[in-house]
């Protein structure tokens, strides 16, 4: 029994041996592991993605204006409302739609009884 932990203590330390390894001379592991997201407490998120065509760095942003981060409200539904890049893609929970030609988006949102999160995700 105890030669049975001591095999499974030696892979342990044997797969961490090499995950730290593999992590210090692999550059391209390093980027995913420090990615290049800013979240400030304004609800907002930037992130910097290369465009490949041109070279140029390009800024895909979100600023959540309603509602604010724990707010409670009484009614079933509730109106998300921000800015974005223009035309980008928005996506509220399930639903999916565009922002308009200045990047300004706005949905409504049907709300259950209790605490509810809502996920908003940007694209181009």
């Amino acid at each position: 029994m105890v030669k049975k932990y001591i095999l499974v203590i030696i892979m342990v330390l044997v797969t961490v041996l090499i995950f730290t390894n593999y992590e210090k001379n692999n550059p391209t592991f390093k980027k995913v592991l420090n990615s290049n997201i800013t979240r400030t407490t304004d609800s907002s998120v930037s992130i910097t993605p290369a465009d490949n065509s041109t070279g140029k760095q390009k800024k895909i942003f979100l600023q959540v204006n309603e509602p604010k981060e724990n707010t409670i409200v009484n009614s079933q539904a509730i109106t998300v409302t921000g800015k974005t890049i223009p035309l980008g893609f928005i996506f509220v929970n399930d639903q999916e739609f565009k922002a308009d030609s200045n990047g300004n988006f706005s949905t409504t949102v049907i709300l259950d009884e209790g605490e509810n999160y809502i996920l908003i995700v940007v694209s181009d």
